[in-house]
């Protein structure tokens, strides 16, 4: 069995991460009724019903021969779902209107393309009502109002990775728990940390200084000694806090029967030695050890549930009134 790695500090009392009122960042988003209606459009089109027609119209499934010098368009019985471009924009916008049987000719890359449709297959939808929907069987979904609310969700997400509100609700969050749990900080651990976040601050001052004189209009935002931005004592107590959210990680991880392992820090090693492949693996190994391993998994674990939250919060408040 592989050893089993952990640190060292522990949680004395956690701050219930779900107690985070972040109401006042859910804000900026419109549901856009065009993407909607499209999605709408396909869910009723997997429940609807196929019937053959004898006029071709957007969207249809229609089976057309191609007689061409281009290669493309010299194929028999080639499927085309009107409307996707797949087929070529301007050779399905040619087949709407055409008749089963019909054939039309026309112009494609310079060239005479012969269309002929033999199958015209169009899909009816279903009539949007509760009834229906609930036939349907989606999962949490047998309402016209919930198959809109959840339609309205992937907006929603993919609104949450690209708001930086939703960013700054879960630095919230994860500032509120660090402010609100004690912990037991190991000396050595915490040590170590320290040494570790003045490093990172030390290359941040420089990679900014170096900004400066290239424009000495550039101000080293947050990296002042004085003034309103943050200073060095102010983030060196963050980079360390990591331990701290690392140590409530780590609890929370065992309670669920989760756990570090040897062959987990190896395995991180390797990819690390992958992806430079001039360091020796010694060097990588004391750069990035067992405890800093530790504690980037266990606080990313933490952020992952923060991140949930948040995005569970965003959900429920936007689809309040959907």
């Amino acid at each position: 069995m592989a050893e089993i790695l952990k640190i060292k500090s522990r949680a004395v009392t956690v701050y219930d991460y779900r107690n985070a009122d972040i109401t006042q960042f859910v804000k900026g988003f419109t549901v856009d009724e065009e993407q909607y209606a499209k999605d709408l459009v396909r869910v009723l089109k997997k429940y609807g019903v196929k019937t053959e027609a004898n006029t071709v119209s957007d969207g249809d499934s229609v089976t057309v021969s191609c007689v061409s010098e281009l290669p493309r368009y010299n194929k028999p019985n080639v499927p085309v779902i009107v409307g996707r471009g797949l087929f070529g924009r301007d050779a399905e916008a040619a087949l709407i209107g055409m008749s089963r049987g019909e054939t039309k000719r026309i112009e494609q890359d310079g060239k005479a393309v012969e269309l002929t449709v033999s199958r015209i297959v169009r899909t009816v939808l279903p009539e949007l009502n509760d009834e229906n929907v609930a036939s349907f069987g989606i999962e949490g979904v047998s309402t016209v109002r919930e198959l809109r609310k959840s339609l309205v969700a992937k907006q929603i997400d993919g609104f949450i990775l690209e708001d930086e509100n939703a960013d700054v609700a879960s630095a919230f969050v994860w500032q509120e728990v660090a402010n609100n749990s004690v912990v037991e900080r190991d000396p050595e651990e915490y040590d170590r940390m320290l040494k570790t976040a003045e490093k990172r601050v030390d290359g941040l001052q420089e990679l900014y200084q170096n900004q400066e004189e290239d424009d000495e209009d550039t101000e080293p935002d947050g990296l002042e000694e004085e003034g309103p931005g943050m200073n060095r004592e102010k983030l060196i107590s963050i980079f360390v806090a990591e331990l701290d959210l690392a140590a409530i990680g780590a609890g929370m991880m065992e309670r669920e029967g989760i756990f570090l392992t040897a062959d987990d820090y190896r395995f991180y090693i390797d990819k690390l030695a992958e992806a430079y492949p001039d360091r020796t693996r010694e060097g990588l190994e004391k750069e990035h050890s067992k405890l800093d391993f530790c504690v980037e998994r266990c606080s990313n674990y933490l952020a992952g549930l923060i991140d949930r939250y948040v995005a569970d919060c965003f959900k429920e408040i936007l689809t309040k009134d959907i």
